[in-house]
C-alpha cells in the first residue's frame, strides 16, 4: 500500500541552478528559503568550449564573460552532472532551473525521480518549498486534486463542515485479469475506494499515489444520494439532478458532465470536466470521491463511461458504451441502484427510424455518411445494454420505438423559462418565425430554410435562422419570436419546444401520433411535416387569433410536464424504495 506522508523542513532542500552567476539578491533569498539545504549553483564552460561543470557562485571566474557561454551542445552533459549530484542527496528536492538551458537538462530527470520538483523561476522554488514546509507530500503539490467547491466553501466557514473522509487505498500492482483498477466502497459502512497503480504510466501513478489516505468532504445527509452524469446533452442531466433536488423529499442529486474539448455549447453542470481532464487516472480518483463514494443510486446517460474502471490509460474514451456498461455491472456490484439514461441519436436506430417516418433523414441523399456512422454507433449501444434487467429511461417519448422497455423522463427547463416575455406572442405586425436547429441534418433544415425564406422574402413573415445558439441567449431569443419552427423530419420533441411552450410560444413540429399519444395530455404542437410546412406557416398567418390561444395552451402544458416536478417522481420511481 502506498501512504501519503508528510515532509518537515529538514528534509527539503533547495537547489538553484543557472547558466550565468545570480546576483547577490537572488543569493540572499535563496538562503532565505524554509529548506534544510540551499544551494546555488552555475554552468561554467571551459575555456577550450567543450567540457562544462557545475560550481558554486564563488568558485566562477572572476570575469565570466570571458568564458564561452553555455549551448544547447552542453545540455547532455549538464544533465549528467545534475543526475550525479542528486543523486547523492535524499529527500525532496525543489529545483529552481532559471534558463533554458538548465531547464532542458532537467527535463529528462523528472519523470524517474519522485521526489524532484522542478520550476522554472526562483519565486515558484520559493513557493513549492513554502508549501513542503508546511507538510505538503512531493506528490501533493505536482498533483493537486481537482477544485472541490463544497470542500472551499466548507473550508471558509460557510454551509456543511467537511467532517467526513473517503480513504483512498493505492496498491502498485496491476489488477488481475479482468478486475477493474478502481473499485468503489458500498457507499454507506465504506464510504472508500481501492486502486490499482501497476497497469498505469509512471506519470498517472505518481499522480494517484498523491491521493492516498483519507480525502476530506462534505458528506450529503439525505437519504438517497443520485449522481446523474455523464452525457449532460442539452444542460438536462443538470436538470434532472437539480429537479430531484427540490422536489423529492429525502433525496439529493449531482450530475457530472463530461464534455468535447471544443464543444460548442456549455451547459451548466455541478461538476464539468474536459475529456481530456477525465481521461486522467487521478482525476477518476478525484472524481470517484467527490460524487460517487457516498452514493446510493446512479444514472448512467447515453451510456457513458463515468470512471472507466477497467481502463487505467489517460486515453480512455468517455464515450465507449462497453466501458459504460462495465462502469454500470461494477456500480450495482457494490449495491448502488443503477439506471440507465437515453437521450437520442445514441440510441436511435435510423434503419428502424426510416421504416417509422418517411420523413427520416436517414431517407435522404446526401445523408448516407451520416447514416452509416450512426447505424455503426447506435448498434455499438445496443449490443452494449441488451441484457440489461434494470430501469431504463428515455428523454424523449419516441425513444420508445427504440428502447421498448424505456420509460419516459420528460426533459427540464428552468424557471426562467416559465417567466412571461414582456412581448405577447402575436402582437406585432408581422409573425416572427424562429428555427434554431442543434444539428441542421436531424431537425429537417434543408425543407424548413426554403420555406419560411420565401414567406420571408415575400413579406408574410420575419424569419430569424439561429445556429449555435448560447443556453443563456434562448430567453431572450423566444422574447422576439412568436412561432419556433423546430423539426419536420425526426418525430421527437425537443427541450427548445418545451422551452418555447413555457414561454408562451407556438411550437410547429413533426409528431407521429404514437409519440401525440404517450405525451398524456396531448401536446399543443401543431403537426408539419416537409410536405406541409408551408400551409401550416400561411394557416398561422391568416388566423393568428386560434394559434395564439394555442400557444397560450403550451405554457400549462409545459408547467406539467417540464418543470421538474413530473421528472423528479418518474426518476425517483424508477430508482425504487
Amino acid at each position: 500500500m502506498t501512504e501519503a506522508t508528510a515532509t518537515s523542513p529538514q528534509q527539503v532542500r533547495l537547489l538553484h541552478l543557472s547558466s550565468s552567476p545570480p546576483d547577490a539578491s537572488t543569493l540572499a533569498r535563496v538562503q532565505a528559503a524554509p529548506a534544510h539545504h540551499r544551494t546555488a549553483l552555475t554552468v561554467v564552460v571551459a575555456p577550450e568550449g567543450t567540457e562544462v561543470s557545475l560550481v558554486a557562485p564563488e568558485a566562477v571566474p572572476i570575469a565570466p564573460t570571458e568564458l564561452p557561454t553555455v549551448n544547447t551542445h552542453h545540455v547532455d552533459q549538464i544533465r549528467d552532472l545534475l543526475r550525479a549530484h542528486l543523486a547523492s542527496v535524499s529527500g525532496p528536492v525543489v529545483l529552481a532551473a532559471v534558463d533554458r538551458f538548465v531547464q532542458l537538462a532537467a527535463w529528462d530527470l523528472l519523470d524517474g525521480d519522485d521526489d524532484l520538483i522542478a520550476t522554472t523561476t526562483l519565486d515558484a522554488a520559493l513557493r513549492v518549498t513554502q508549501m513542503l514546509d508546511r507538510g505538503m507530500t512531493p506528490q501533493r503539490v505536482l498533483h493537486s486534486p481537482p477544485l472541490n467547491v463544497a470542500l472551499s466553501v466548507a473550508d471558509a466557514g460557510v454551509g456543511a463542515s467537511a467532517d467526513e473522509v473517503s480513504v483512498v487505498r493505492v496498491t502498485e500492482s496491476a489488477p488481475a485479469s479482468g478486475e477493474a483498477w478502481l473499485t468503489l466502497g458500498d457507499g454507506v459502512k465504506d464510504p472508500g475506494l481501492e486502486v490499482h497503480t501497476g497497469s498505469m504510466s509512471s506519470r498517472s501513478a505518481r499522480a494517484v499515489a498523491a491521493l492516498a489516505g483519507p480525502n476530506r468532504r462534505v458528506p450529503a445527509t439525505a437519504e438517497r444520494r443520485l449522481v446523474v452524469g455523464p452525457a449532460n446533452y442539452a444542460g438536462q442531466g443538470f436538470e434532472w439532478a437539480r429537479s430531484v433536488r427540490e422536489h423529492a423529499p429525502g433525496w439529493t442529486a449531482r450530475n457530472v458532465h463530461v464534455m468535447a474539448l471544443r464543444s460548442p455549447l456549455m451547459f451548466r453542470s455541478d461538476l464539468p470536466l474536459t475529456a481530456t481532464q477525465w481521461a486522467d487516472p487521478a482525476t477518476r480518483v478525484s472524481l470517484a470521491v467527490e460524487l460517487l463514494a457516498d452514493s446510493t443510486d446512479v444514472l448512467v446517460e447515453a451510456l457513458r463511461p463515468l470512471l472507466a474502471v477497467h481502463d487505467p490509460s489517460e486515453s480512455a474514451n468517455g464515450w465507449d458504451p462497453r466501458r459504460g456498461r462495465e462502469d454500470v455491472e461494477a456500480l450495482r456490484a457494490t449495491g448502488r441502484r443503477v439506471a440507465l439514461l437515453f437521450h437520442g441519436s445514441e440510441v436511435r436506430r435510423p434503419a428502424h427510424h426510416a421504416r417509422l417516418t418517411p420523413y427520416s433523414p436517414f431517407h435522404r441523399l446526401g445523408n448516407e455518411t451520416l447514416t452509416a456512422q450512426r447505424e455503426q454507433a447506435t448498434e455499438r449501444v445496443h449490443e452494449a445494454f441488451a441484457d440489461f434487467d434494470g430501469p431504463v429511461l428515455v428523454s424523449t417519448p419516441d425513444l420508445v420505438d427504440h428502447v421498448p422497455n424505456g420509460v419516459w423522463l420528460p426533459g427540464v427547463v428552468g424557471a426562467a423559462s416559465f417567466v412571461a416575455p414582456t412581448r405577447a406572442a402575436f402582437s406585432g405586425e408581422r409573425l416572427v418565425v424562429a428555427h434554431a436547429p442543434s444539428s441542421s441534418a436531424l431537425k429537417g433544415s434543408e425543407w424548413i430554410d426554403p420555406v419560411l425564406q420565401d414567406l420571408h422574402s415575400r413579406g408574410l413573415i420575419h424569419y430569424q435562422r439561429l445556429r449555435d445558439l448560447p443556453p443563456l441567449m434562448i430567453p431572450s431569443v423566444l422574447e422576439e419570436a412568436d412561432v419556433v419552427v423546430d423539426q419536420v423530419v425526426m418525430g421527437n420533441p425537443g427541450v427548445l419546444a418545451a422551452q418555447a411552450m413555457a414561454a408562451g410560444r407556438l411550437v410547429v413540429a413533426h409528431l407521429p401520433e404514437g409519440v401525440r399519444r404517450r405525451m398524456n395530455p396531448r401536446p399543443p404542437i401543431v403537426e408539419a411535416t416537409p410536405a406541409t410546412l408551408k400551409d401550416v406557416v400561411l394557416s398561422i398567418v391568416d388566423q393568428p387569433q386560434h394559434y395564439s390561444r394555442l400557444a397560450a395552451s403550451g405554457v400549462e402544458f409545459a408547467r406539467t410536464h417540464h418543470d421538474g416536478r413530473m421528472s423528479a417522481r418518474v426518476l425517483t420511481e424508477a430508482l425504487g424504495t
